[in-house]
């Protein structure tokens, strides 16, 4: 790909509290911290529309941050590991409110071929992401990771001033899904429901297709009332810590593909492939093989990984 080629991951960036027996670490968490990586790899400038405060900064998690830090702190999400099964909760929740994009978003939006869209949290509303896609390229793509809206906060806090996270209906469906077209999620955001819930998503809206990542057992693409399952690219057994933030490796490999396809340098663009059901499941299987590749990779390095991170990306995310 052209050294000039960009992308806009806009949404949510976080810090990630781990709370173990031994004490508490604080690193850069979010997509964006597993995508960026994957996509300069591709050839691909990754720039950062995100709320952010100087903590975030501070912990050097080496993004294109395209405005400025704005808030006297950043989102943070703890995994507390102590007890016998892993809690999460959420602090400054606050901090995380995505606004309209300001002129720099916005002039780098105008000149992106992809806008990966990645909330942490059900936020914001569709009113606001549509003035993201609409900045874009008419054939830039535009691909949404579901999760946070797929997640709400308990209305009270714990004694450290979070709230608990929990599974949440995607009341914004209607609004938020024509305006991609790609959505992904995982079998594990909606355990027992993904599957029908992303039919009934693809069925209402097919203009966009929606992928439901599933661990060893592979993909699924949902267009229209049409199922196309992709299979698992087997790799051999994996560490736990190599599995973190697969999920979000899988959607910047995504993109690549769709960028890279033949439609994706035509001047439809990307979109076109998006749409198109064999370029797509094309696409989802370069994808499945190159995040596996990556980490078994990543499995076998003697570089640690985190153990964790906001998302809570184990298993195939």
């Amino acid at each position: 790909m052209a050294a000039d080629e960009s992308v806009v991951i806009a949404g949510h960036v976080c810090v990630d509290e781990i709370v173990t027996a031994s004490g508490t670490r604080r690193m850069p968490g979010s997509p964006a911290v597993f995508m960026a990586p994957v996509l300069l790899d591709g050839g691909v400038a990754p720039m950062v529309a995100a709320p952010h405060g100087p903590d975030f900064s501070a912990l050097g998690a080496g993004l294109r941050m395209l405005e400025p830090e704005s808030h006297t702190g950043t989102l943070v999400y703890v995994n507390d590991l102590t007890g016998s099964r892993r809690t999460q909760s959420v602090r400054e929740a606050d901090a995380a409110a995505l606004g309209l994009p300001g002129p720099s978003v916005v002039r780098a939006l105008e000149r992106a071929r992809a806008l990966l869209f990645t909330p942490l949290l059900p936020d914001p509303q569709p009113s606001i992401v549509a003035a993201y896609t609409a900045a874009l390229p008419d054939n830039a793509l535009r691909l949404v990771l579901l999760q946070g809206y797929l997640r709400e906060l308990d209305p009270t806090t714990d004694a450290h001033g979070g709230r608990a996270v929990h599974e949440r209906g995607f009341v914004e469906a209607p609004d938020l899904l024509p305006l991609f077209d790609v959505a992904v999620l995982s079998d594990e955001d909606l355990p027992g429901g993904a599957h029908a819930a992303a039919s009934a998503w693809a069925a209402a809206h097919p203009a966009t297709a929606v992928i439901v990542t599933r661990g060893a057992a592979g993909a699924s693409v949902y267009q229209g009332r049409e199922r196309t399952d992709v299979a698992a690219y087997d790799v051999g057994k994996l560490a736990a810590d190599a599995l973190v933030g697969a999920g979000d490796q899988f959607g910047a490999e995504l993109t690549l593909a769709l960028l890279d396809s033949p439609d994706g340098h035509s001047p439809d663009g990307p979109r076109a492939t998006a749409r198109e059901r064999r370029g797509l499941v094309s696409a989802v299987t370069r994808a499945t093989r190159s995040t596996a590749l990556r980490l078994a990779d990543r499995s076998t390095s003697t570089v640690p990984a985190s153990p964790l991170t906001a998302a809570g990306h184990t298993g195939d995310r």
